[in-house]
């Protein structure tokens, strides 16, 4: 390993985790000494921010630290994971830890990836929409209104209004891009602060529509996590206060803590969690039924793989409805900024005629 190296506080997404979590419990399982492990894994790693991050590592484990708190002191790494690692560390079964946590960001990786796939092609839908829109009021109705000119008529007034708002769109066009620059640069910034962050995710759980299947995507996500904590000797205050971290929602995470609070005070479980109204009642009762089995982690693995299932699913279902919708959208506003043209042209030539 290069020693002359600065190591890196990069944070890493979740394959980049998973594998970096998944070479370090095969290291463990092999007997090979962590210090050395680490060195061959960053001389190995193709990825030049995963060498650095693992150098980083290197440079803990070869003062004695535990891994945990090299991961702690490396400044990069979630603090469910450190937390989860060094629990690990504490009842001597870091290598189970460590394939845990490479299996659930694996799953979280695919998770997320479903859900941009889904929103991409729409969003692109829409970004042609709007170009064609553009390109239609700013090129052809010049020449349509020229053509009206040259006949001694007049345009319609819905069309000499779109025309005119093409005229503004050219005559403008730098002062638009700043200025929705700006308003980008802004929401971006905004959406980056704590009341930005809390403001989207009480949008995301009351939208219209897609509140179930945030739900089920905060469910898979929580049973997900608390399956592979559970499983790894992990006691249920910790594991849900860990879990806080991990569903990816403000609010959700304030209501896990309220349940928490909940359960200080002798209230049972599911029935706190259940007071959260964040998670399906069906989830809740299944839980339950998990833990008086003595099966908590197991059903709750279950859960998490139905209801990844189910999001798929929908996701599916909603990308076929939002596609042709968007296509019939275009077609209709296209359609009729050119109908309200040609309709009074044709009465034109026909009239000449």
């Amino acid at each position: 390993m290069d020693k002359t190296r600065t190591p890196s506080k990069a944070r890493l997404d979740s394959m980049e985790l998973s594998w970096l979590c998944g070479q370090i419990a095969l290291v463990l399982k092999s007997g090979i000494p962590i210090q050395e492990g680490v060195d061959m894994l960053a001389d190995s790693a193709d990825n030049p921010r995963l060498s650095s991050v693992l150098y980083a590592l290197g440079k803990g484990v070869e003062q004695r630290q535990p891994l945990s708190t090299a991961l702690e002191k490396q400044g990069g790494f979630p603090s469910h994971l450190v937390g989860m690692a060094r629990i690990g560390e504490v009842s001597g079964n870091l290598d189970t830890v460590m394939t845990n946590l490479s299996d659930f960001y694996e799953r979280n990786a695919r998770l997320s990836a479903r859900i941009r796939s889904a929103l991409t092609y729409p969003l692109v839908l829409l970004i042609m929409m709007a170009a064609i829109i553009v390109l239609l009021v700013v090129r052809v109705l010049p020449i349509f209104s020229g053509i009206f000119a040259s006949l001694g008529g007049d345009m319609p007034a819905f069309s000499r209004g779109v025309l005119l708002t093409g005229l503004f769109l050219q005559q403008h066009a730098l002062l638009i891009l700043i200025v929705l620059a700006v308003l980008i640069a802004a929401a971006v910034f905004f959406f980056h602060t704590p009341a930005g962050t809390r403001l989207r995710d009480r949008f995301r759980l009351g939208l219209p529509g897609l509140k179930g299947l945030y739900s089920k995507i905060y469910a898979s996500r929580f049973s997900m996590a608390m399956s592979y904590m559970l499983s790894s000797g992990i006691d249920m205050d910790t594991s849900l206060g860990m879990a806080e971290t991990i569903v990816d929602n403000s609010v959700v995470a304030a209501r896990i803590a309220e349940s928490r609070a909940l359960m200080a005070k002798g209230e049972e479980p599911f029935a706190a969690l259940g007071r959260t109204g964040i998670f399906p009642k069906l989830f809740i009762r299944m839980l339950a039924m998990g833990s008086k089995a003595g099966e908590l982690d197991t059903v709750m693995g279950k859960v998490a793989r139905s209801y990844e299932g189910e999001v798929d699913d929908q996701l599916n279902r909603l990308t076929g409805i939002v596609e042709p919708l968007l296509v019939v959208v275009l077609s209709a506003v296209v359609g009729g900024i050119l109908l309200t043209v040609m309709l009074p042209l044709i009465d034109i030539m026909s009239s000449i005629g």
